[in-house]
């Protein structure tokens, strides 16, 4: 069968948004930081934190995200999924929280997967170690002996275009500011504060 023919199948495959070479500007709460992308790879499927236990009916503790962290200079692209029965919620960092409603913040359970095979609704970006918090809901009249997130996606590492480093272009940067020059922008942190 020809490659057009080859479909994605793998729950929450996507492309990455930027490629080697291109321009992207990471926004990350009230700051913007214009980079070009030298480097990435795709992350394949991992466990990225267990919650742990969560007694019947409660809510767990707010938990960091620590194996989301990138390292100076990099962005990750995330999609994640629970693999065991609770609710999770998650904020971005400073405790913004994601799906926030008037009066719901809207969680995800284990069966995004049959509703969004691609996890589009779960994307995330995390920028250098400032990593998302999680929440894990349990409804059930019993106990969770564990409370798992599964994640894919890539990591980015970038170069300052900003500044008077090796890479920095201002001439550069202020086309990116303009429009001028093709620039993906990557929301790490939801809406800024103070908006």
């Amino acid at each position: 069968m020809p490659d057009l023919y080859i479909f994605k199948a793998q729950i929450g495959l996507f492309d990455p948004l930027a490629l080697q070479g291109q321009n992207v500007c990471v926004h990350y709460v009230q700051n913007e930081y214009y980079r070009k992308v030298d480097f990435l790879e795709g992350i394949p499927p991992f466990q990225c934190i267990n919650i742990g236990v969560v007694a019947a009916g409660t809510v767990s503790a707010r938990t960091m995200v620590a194996n989301l962290e990138m390292a100076d200079g990099e962005f990750g692209l995330f999609r994640w999924y629970p693999i065991d029965d609770a609710q999770i919620r998650l904020f971005h960092p400073f405790g913004l929280a994601k799906w926030q409603l008037r009066n719901l913040q809207v969680p995800v359970d284990m069966n995004i997967v049959n509703r969004d095979p691609n996890l589009v609704t779960t994307e995330i970006a995390v920028w250098q170690n400032n990593e998302p918090a999680m929440e894990a809901v349990n409804g059930h009249a019993f106990a969770l002996g564990a409370v798992r997130i599964i994640a894919i996606g890539y990591r980015f590492h970038t170069v300052n275009l900003e500044g008077t480093g090796k890479y920095a272009d201002p001439s550069l940067v202020a086309d990116l500011k303009a429009g001028k020059q093709p620039c993906t922008h990557v929301w790490a942190s939801g809406r800024a504060i103070g908006d």
